[in-house]
């Protein structure tokens, strides 16, 4: 459709350039070296000549279909092109033909079925000029080379039977596998030949020579093995698998005597026979064995003497003799007498000895009569054994002690009068009613408080009438005062209003009149009951009850005097009708509005 258009716009140009009246056969109309005689285009400077030329609707410099001709100029427009045979005319990536080519779609350089004759452009992207090794899928790089599939229809992931081929990488396809040789299609629990060289028929671990195969899974099951183990010499008996040598064994104690046998037994003897030969009483199941023994208890005590020897014995030695000694028995024909003991003669039986130093041999505990000690200060009293230090004395018992040191002899405690530690300090230990030394002062008035000099007195811990553990009276002819008590304020002229008046006074149990320690109202005049506050006055000349400047401050009681106003604003205080000033309180009024 193109290169017709062209052609009929060719044919039209020639024929109006040919029909132009007054044309001179000289004559270049449009300037561009060309004669309108030979212009293809007289009225048009760009075009003067005929080119032939295919179409190139794809625009790849390469066009197809016949030859045309177009009056151009230079160059052909685009759209045609001088080289025809364009293999794909609405595909710019191809233009020509090449034979030759082998499919590689996926780029993995394995290719397709070939060889073929494909339109290219440029390059060969998706074909290569030579043939690659067998691709499986040409649209999957990551395969190419083709492997083989078995059916499996047990599902133990090895197959049997005609095989398929699909691409190796990839999962077979559903219901076969990449693993060929079951020797049990049908059965999930078989799939392979195993060789085994060794049978354990009696599953005792044990087993013997035997080769064969059998179909199965990864691994032999139990009682096939390709190795030894031990060699059975009864694989039809899991209680019997080696051949020991054993003896008789009569009395069933597990040792034997007499001549030796060869049996087929497991990890124990057969019942009546034992593994070892040494049985030193062969009809005794207690006694099998020789052991020695390196001390004797012939007397059952507990305590031995040293004797060698051996004796025909179980599991231990039997009782009376022994390998390690268990104390020294003094005496091993007397059960009751197995210690020796070191002591010293008791007479008294206190616990405490006395005299030369005695071997005696008796039972586990002190033999009666004697002791371990020696300390015994007096061997005929058994009430008392030791000589004990003591550093206090109370000599009147009434437990109150004084500084004296000694020893005497006595019992587990010093007796009473006698201490380590003292207690208090006696000051007359001659007299048990008086133990203690006290500081007392004369109380004359029998206040309880005393007065003067202290005096020390030797008492049973309380100062005694007509003295005082106190001496602080201030009065100690007054009963009823006795020491000194701080007051802040006085009422002198008892109107019950105070001033302040810091100080202290001789009294008893309170403070007296007039003194205090809290505040009543502030006193102006301390002398006159019948004044006692400050207050601002005015003077009120007309007696309205409003007074007016100057001020004052006098001290008065209870009421206002007379010709006196404690307000202070009135303008007029000669007219006693006159009290407040109109201007004021209108000006007040603007003020505040």
């Amino acid at each position: 459709m193109i290169g017709r258009t062209w052609l009929a716009l060719t044919l039209a140009m020639v024929t109006l350039a040919g029909c132009a009246d007054g044309d001179s056969p000289e004559q270049d109309s449009d300037g561009d070296g060309v004669v309108d005689a030979l212009d293809c285009a007289p009225g048009d400077g760009t075009r003067w000549r005929f080119l032939a030329g295919h179409v190139d609707a794809d625009l790849d410099g390469v066009g197809a279909g016949p030859s045309i001709q177009s009056c151009v100029g230079q160059r052909l427009p685009a759209g045609l092109s001088p080289q025809g045979g364009d293999c794909a005319p609405a595909d710019a990536s191809r233009w020509r033909e090449q034979t030759g080519l082998y499919p590689d779609l996926d780029g993995d350089g394995a290719t397709g079925e070939g060889p073929l004759a494909l339109c290219v452009g440029d390059t060969l992207v998706g074909y290569r000029a030579e043939a690659g090794p067998p691709d499986c899928d040409d649209h999957d790089a990551r395969v190419s080379e083709a492997t083989w599939a078995w059916p499996d229809p047990d599902g133990d992931g090895v197959g049997s039977g005609e095989p398929v081929s699909h691409c190796a990488g990839r999962r077979p396809p559903p219901g076969h596998v990449a693993v060929d040789g079951d020797c049990a299609p049908d059965d999930l629990l078989r799939a392979h030949w195993l060789t085994y060289s060794h049978r354990d028929a009696d599953g005792d671990g044990y087993t013997v020579p035997e080769e064969g195969r059998l179909c199965g899974l990864d691994r032999l099951p139990q009682g096939y093995s390709l190795s030894a183990n031990g060699l059975d010499c009864d694989d039809a008996n899991a209680a019997r698998w080696t051949e020991r040598t054993v003896y008789a064994d009569a009395d069933g104690d597990g040792f034997g005597s007499g001549e030796p046998q060869t049996q087929c037994m497991g990890r124990t003897a057969p019942p009546g026979y034992a593994l070892d030969a040494e049985d030193c009483a062969p009809e005794d199941p207690t006694r099998w064995q020789w052991r020695a023994y390196a001390h004797r208890d012939a007397d059952g005590d507990g305590d031995t003497v040293p004797e060698q020897g051996v004796v025909c014995s179980g599991t231990q030695l039997p009782q009376g003799h022994a390998e390690w000694p268990t104390r020294d028995d003094c005496d091993d024909r007397d059960a009751s007498r197995m210690v020796s003991w070191s002591v010293f003669p008791d007479t008294d039986g206190d616990g405490a000895g006395a005299g030369a130093r005695q071997s005696v041999c008796a039972g586990r505990s002190m033999p009666q009569g004697f002791s371990a000690v020696d300390t015994d200060c007096d061997a005929v009293d058994a009430s008392r054994w030791q000589d004990l230090a003591y550093a206090h004395r109370d000599a009147d018992g009434d437990g109150f002690t004084l500084p004296e040191a000694g020893t005497l002899c006595a019992g587990a405690t010093l007796p009473a009068g006698y201490a380590t530690l003292p207690r208090g300090s006696d000051c007359d230990d001659a007299d048990r009613s008086v133990h203690t030394s006290v500081q007392a002062w004369t109380d004359a008035d029998g206040d309880g408080v005393g007065a003067g000099d202290a005096v020390a007195l030797c008492t049973d811990g309380t100062v005694p009438a007509p003295w005082s553990a106190q001496g602080t009276d201030c009065a100690e002819e007054d009963a009823a005062r006795w020491h000194q008590v701080a007051y802040a304020h006085v009422d002198r002229d008892a109107d019950g209003h105070t001033q302040p008046e810091v100080g202290a006074v001789c009294t008893g149990t309170s403070l007296p009149q007039p003194y205090f320690t809290q505040a009543t109202g502030n006193d102006c005049d301390d002398t006159d009951a019948a004044r006692f506050r400050w207050v601002v006055l005015y003077p009120d000349a007309d007696g309205d009850g409003v007074g007016t400047s100057p001020r004052t401050i006098p001290c008065i009681g209870g009421q206002t005097p007379a010709g006196f106003s404690l307000k202070g604003d009135d303008v007029d205080d000669s007219d006693a009708s006159i009290q407040e000033d109109p201007e004021d309180d209108l000006m007040v009024e603007l003020i505040l509005d």
